[in-house]
């Protein structure tokens, strides 16, 4: 029988604390789902001012005595660290008034980044790495993602913490495109040797690049989907670190990401005003003329009602779809439910489509937990045109809700949504990124869905029926984490 595994997971957020995208979802879910794979999962993040807060609706945070002291450029911060269970997980947050007592988590609007993340996050990598003593619990695997714990690695590999010995690593790249790369002076916050600064190990392009960090020292890389672990490795979407992908290729491994099945639910979600099954339906169509009142679209006629929940940036191709909806809108063939913020000129442009079509146009600024769950059950359509998606959890979610995804065949969208054109998909794929293939693949989902409700109703259900649970995946994990900790 295996021996219990101990693992800790290092993150720049995690639900329920904070969020701005799926990373936030997948580290709180992983580990959630690795007991039944016997390893025992704790989660470190820091703590900013709205994670603390929402500690303490929680029931607020247990404060460990003392206080963790981390150098970062001969400048001692101290760090508080509270510990909280929430849903059978240990979370640390790691409180710092100078680093993290702010309302951004990365800067102070979406597109603007703190100019001390760089110390804000070499303080975090550090102290995660002296928790494990502090709190008595030492972990055989961290488990470190994206470029904010991109030092993790190379910091254990380098000693950093004498007690950790025998502890592995494994790196997690969930968007290559984001990379934490910094002045290359910054290096001096870490306490690493600056013989580790040049092309193969901590350099890219003159810059410390923290990414490139955990890839090049992590005893495994994953990333969230199968594809994308091919993708990263050619210059489309590599963002220049594709050769250092290439070079590492024999420890990188793509594992599709899953989905909380139990928080989206259609059959028990509490956010919706109806619930509905494969096997009863009825609920969908209850949901979708809720979700028209409540957004003030028209209730007349029944056009598809085409949902998107997205952060509202180039790489989700936002821009490609505002270009596209207006002729089938003037048809009277769809409506258009947008949930999201991000560029301020995306932004723009869904507000002045709203009030060119009242109606049949919605944009909702900002993040709505309950309402991207009334849109996702809400839509007959979900509309994610992303130019790259290393893995995506919107498109998963929609097919729960029996909502057809349109995807780009690219990343986790190719792994997990398959054309209905084969008679036996679940969605709607296309290739090229412009306004032509776009177009044709939205007027081939609005046309199945006006003139051929049988089909779209067996399609409807085939993606229901679909497993994208967590359970497989977090086996795939758990053997991961055997093989470099030989346990």
């Amino acid at each position: 029988m295996p021996q219990q595994l101990r693992v800790l997971h290092v993150a720049s957020e995690a639900v329920p604390f904070v969020k701005t995208g799926g990373l936030a979802d997948v580290v709180a879910a992983l580990p959630k789902a690795l007991p039944k794979h016997k390893v025992e999962a704790r989660i470190v993040i820091p703590g900013y001012s709205a994670a603390l807060r929402k500690a303490e609706e929680l029931g607020g945070l247990e404060w460990l005595p003392g206080d963790l002291t981390i150098e970062a450029g001969g400048v001692d911060h101290r760090i508080g660290v509270g510990a909280i269970t929430v849903e059978g997980v240990t979370y640390y947050l790691l409180a710092c008034n100078e680093l993290f007592a702010r309302e951004g988590l990365y800067g102070p609007a979406a597109s603007v980044d703190y100019d001390d993340n760089a110390r804000r996050f070499a303080v975090f990598s550090k102290a995660a790495l002296a928790l494990p003593h502090y709190v008595g619990w030492i972990p055989h695997v961290v488990h470190a993602h994206d470029w904010q714990a991109g030092l993790i690695p190379v910091l254990l590999q380098r000693g950093f913490q004498h007690d950790l010995p025998a502890t592995r690593s494994v790196f997690t790249i969930h968007n290559i495109a984001y990379q934490g790369a910094f002045w290359h002076w910054d290096l001096r916050l870490t306490g690493l040797d600056w013989s580790l600064y040049n092309p193969l190990q901590l350099e890219q392009h003159e810059r410390l690049n923290c990414l490139k960090a955990g890839i090049v020292f992590a005893d495994r890389v994953t990333t969230v989907s199968k594809r994308y672990a091919e993708e990263i490795q050619t210059a489309e979407f590599g963002y220049g670190l594709d050769g250092a992908i290439r070079e590492h290729q024999y420890k990188l491994t793509g594992i599709t990401n899953g989905i909380d099945v139990d928080e989206w639910d259609p059959g028990k979600d509490p956010h919706l005003p109806a619930n509905y099954t494969a096997a009863k339906l009825a609920g969908k169509q209850t949901c979708k003329q809720a979700l028209r009142k409540e957004l003030n679209l028209t209730t007349e006629g029944n056009p598809a009602l085409v949902g998107v929940v997205s952060r509202l940036v180039w790489q989700k191709g936002i821009d490609l779809l505002i270009e596209a909806v207006s002729p089938y809108i003037l048809a009277g063939r769809m409506q258009l439910a947008v949930l999201g913020t991000g560029d301020p000129d995306l932004e723009h442009r869904l507000r002045q489509l709203q009030g060119k079509h009242p109606g049949y146009v919605c944009f909702w600024h900002g993040y709505n937990e309950g309402l991207a769950h009334r849109i996702e059950a809400g839509s007959d359509i979900f509309a994610m045109p992303s130019r790259f998606e290393p893995c995506g959890l919107n498109q998963m979610y929609s097919l729960r809700y029996g909502t057809l995804p349109i995807v780009r065949h690219t990343g986790g969208l190719a792994d997990t949504v398959s054309d209905v054109v084969s008679g036996a998909g679940n969605g709607f794929t296309f290739g090229p990124m412009d306004l032509g293939h776009f177009s044709s693949v939205l007027d081939r989902a609005l046309g199945l869905y006006a003139e051929f409700p049988a089909e779209w109703t067996k399609a409807v259900k085939r993606a229901m029926k679909g497993d994208n649970s967590w359970n497989h995946v977090a086996a795939e994990y758990a053997d991961l984490y055997r093989k470099i900790s030989m346990i």
